[in-house]
């Protein structure tokens, strides 16, 4: 028996070379799959070329508009998801306890007892200082 497809030559990367066969619309479960490969898949142009080959150009904008939507977009918001809820437990468990919070209230308070008998130090000296400091090199 003759191989027919011998003389049949297909370009490397394509639907027909890859054998993507099996990645369509046929049913709702194929349909699935096909815009599961088309969110995962690196090689999704592949579908799309071929889909808009065989049908129209209005495939190219309906896979681009899929991939943009669940690549770009909810696979995002899932990683920020995912981020926010690790941050938020990180905050809990390192966060103040109740003695933390009154140490720093008592503290508050006992600045604002003595806020009168302070006296805060000028701009001048400040700056002299700054320049006096043996590991600051101010111009």
């Amino acid at each position: 028996m003759e191989n027919i497809t011998s003389n049949f030559s297909m370009e490397c990367g394509t639907y027909e070379q890859l054998s993507y066969w099996s990645n369509n619309f046929d049913d709702f479960a194929a349909s699935l799959i096909l815009l599961y490969n088309v969110m995962i898949v690196n090689n999704w142009q592949a579908f799309m070329e071929a889909y808009s080959r065989y049908t129209s150009d209005w495939a190219k904008v309906y896979f681009v508009c899929w991939w943009l939507t669940s690549s770009v977009m909810w696979v995002n918001l899932f990683v920020a998801l995912i981020l926010e809820n690790f941050i938020y437990r990180w905050d809990r468990s390192h966060s103040c306890s109740v003695t933390d919070v009154e140490r720093i209230r008592y503290e508050t308070s006992l600045q604002l007892i003595f806020k009168e008998q302070i006296q805060e130090p000028t701009e001048e000296e400040l700056t002299c200082q700054l320049h006096q400091h043996p590991h600051l090199h101010l111009h």
